[in-house]
């Protein structure tokens, strides 16, 4: 929680000492103790003062709860329910949504917060400006979730509603929800959209049956170069090589003897088939630029397709580009 800057508070304290060097030929007399020691300071030349001050701990803002607004909804389902009476979407990218009464001045943004129901894992909180009619909502995948949430397991939500500089900060109640179970959970998949557009399930193993000639192609794009490598300053772009590399390796060892049909995970596949697309659009694009060079990027789109037949994708995956 953002807590508002506590008043400072200040303490001024003055320390009198006399000292024979600066002390005339006549006796040095102290003030009466009741008089202002601070203008004492100011007058006497043979009082020294100093002064300090202190500040104290930051006080936090007061925590109110939110007014009552017009509706609460998980992902559509009105209400904000706990316990058993939690309800279950079917979906890993939940919206949650607020809307405020007409007699209520809605705030210019909201700040929404949803965990894990257990605590496991650290708050996630996102911000939302209002619609034209009051509404603010939000869904996994806005912020950063990306993959969405984990099916068969339970979270809870609530809404900032006030500003952060407010004198009292108001949040709303909690609201919990359970995901669906059996829904495809896609936190682990390596190369989401490519994941969601081939429809695959990134654990689950799928056989593909390709050409010797095809599967020559696919290899020699998943074991690439090392272009780009001195540009690879946190270490993403050589992960990436090392595991399409791998990748690469086990196709090679399935296809030895002349064997046409590999079996992989639905992530491999998805990772194995935008890298050929990849090269597909390089190849398009040469093409375009110099007609000289012979050949576009039809072959590798041929292998793609192929991949994308056996997986149950659609006909003509793009994977990133314009088919």
């Amino acid at each position: 929680m953002i807590n508002k800057s506590a008043r400072r508070a200040a303490g001024v304290a003055v320390v009198l000492a006399a000292t024979a060097a600066v002390l005339p030929v006549r006796g040095y007399e102290p003030a009466d103790r009741d008089a202002d020691l601070f203008a004492q300071c100011l007058t006497d030349p043979a009082v020294f003062c100093s002064v300090s001050y202190g500040t104290g701990e930051a006080v936090p803002a007061p925590i109110g709860v939110a007014h009552p607004p017009t509706l609460l909804a998980t992902n559509g389902v009105p209400g904000c329910a706990s316990g058993p009476a939690r309800p279950v979407v079917d979906t890993t990218g939940p919206a949650l949504s607020i809307i405020f009464p007409a007699d209520r001045p809605a705030p210019p943004e909201v700040t929404f917060e949803w965990q894990h129901l257990d605590g496991s894992e650290d708050p996630i909180m996102g911000s939302r400006e209002a619609s034209a009619d009051r509404t603010f909502a939000l869904e996994a995948q806005e912020i950063g979730l990306g993959a969405g949430l984990g099916p068969g397991e339970s979270y809870r939500w609530r809404v900032h509603t006030t500003p952060w500089d407010a004198d009292v900060t108001e949040w709303t109640q909690w609201c919990e929800f359970t995901v669906a179970a059996g829904l495809v959970d896609l936190r682990e998949a390596t190369d989401l959209a490519a994941v969601q557009e081939l429809g695959v399930v990134p654990a689950r193993r799928y056989p593909v049956r390709l050409s010797v000639r095809q599967w020559r192609l696919v290899t020699e794009v998943l074991d690439g170069g090392d272009d780009g490598a001195d540009h690879d300053f946190d270490g993403s772009q050589q992960e990436i090589r090392d595991r399409l590399r791998r990748i690469s390796a086990s196709l090679r060892q399935q296809t030895s003897g002349g064997r046409t049909t590999v079996t992989l995970t639905g992530d491999e596949w998805a990772s194995t088939a935008e890298a050929v697309a990849g090269m597909a659009v390089s190849w398009d694009m040469m093409y375009e630029e110099e007609p000289e060079v012979g050949s576009d990027g039809t072959a590798y789109w041929t292998v793609v397709d192929r991949i994308s037949a056996d997986l149950g994708g659609p006909a003509h995956p793009g994977l990133g580009a314009e088919r």
